[in-house]
């Protein structure tokens, strides 16, 4: 169970065999991958040194990126861009791909689901149950549902905001074009009215080629998500149990945009990188 009231120092272990690991994303554009499908590859391949293996919505290509064919990362899109199609015959068709192509075997790899809490696509309490309460385990559950569903609130905006900023929890939005706006405002604070389409140059300006710079500012977001975590009154978290974690924070946001018609930025995409453990905690001394 981890505790944070007293915080401990976090590193990244690149020495770490991830093994293959599935990530199904929302987002994905035909031509450049979209937000989500480049942050994974700036992730895994430019920092952590890993291969992914790229499937946008559209391609019948994968497309590869790194060279270390020992750890895959598979980062793919469904056919189409909403929650409502995490689904076992979406699914089963898409990890067919993987069966056929890779001879891989999507029941052995930890699988998470990267998707945005948007109000404008679900209902108030139309996916806590269906997909928040199914979708809790990496590795499967003893009910036999695997995945874990990571949401951002209320866009994956918000975990590149808290690569950035300090605090990022204290800061709400209600649409993921409102937290667009707070991220093109920091990195283009001169400019941003006019910046319709940041993508291109986003990556690199969170995620450096210095190397140094650009772990930290993985390390930074784990950071933002415990205080957020702390801010929501959620003091632990069991990496090997975090479902009721994923359900608390669900819950705590549906009231705050119930009762401020907005979200707290937050984003779990953190928590995947601490269960596959490419981040660790240290104490102080070591």
């Amino acid at each position: 169970m981890r505790d944070y009231h007293n915080m401990k120092k976090y590193i990244i272990d690149k020495s770490k065999n991830i093994g293959n690991v599935i990530f199904v994303v929302e987002g994905g554009r035909s031509e450049t991958g979209g937000l989500e499908l480049r942050l994974l590859k700036k992730i895994f391949v430019d920092i952590l040194g890993y291969e992914v293996q790229e499937l946008r919505r559209g391609s019948d290509e994968f497309i590869c990126h790194g060279k270390i064919s020992s750890f895959h990362v598979f980062a793919l899109n469904l056919p189409k861009n909403q929650l409502t199609q995490l689904n076992e015959d979406s699914l089963d068709l898409l990890f067919q791909r993987l069966r056929d192509e890779f001879y891989l075997k999507p029941e052995d790899c930890p699988i998470f689901f990267l998707y945005d809490r948007d109000v404008l696509s679900y209902g108030r309490n139309e996916i806590r149950s269906p997909y928040v309460k199914k979708y809790t385990d990496p590795y499967g559950t003893s009910e036999g549902e695997q995945g874990q569903l990571l949401l951002s609130y209320p866009a994956i905006e918000s975990y590149l905001l808290s690569c950035l900023k300090d605090d990022t929890v204290d800061l709400s939005c209600k649409l993921g074009k409102d937290a667009k706006i707070l991220l093109s405002q920091e990195i283009y604070p001169d400019e941003a009215k006019d910046k319709t389409d940041i993508h291109q140059k986003m990556m690199e300006f969170i995620f450096p080629n210095n190397t140094f710079m650009a772990e930290e500012r993985l390390i930074h977001s784990v950071n933002e998500m415990n205080k957020g975590l702390n801010k929501m009154g959620l003091f632990t978290y069991d990496l090997d149990n975090l479902s009721s974690t994923l359900l608390d924070v669900y819950d705590y946001e549906q009231k705050n945009y119930k009762d401020n018609d907005s979200f707290l930025l937050f984003s779990f995409v953190g928590m995947a990188l601490l269960e596959l453990g490419v981040i660790i905690e240290i104490d102080e001394d070591e």
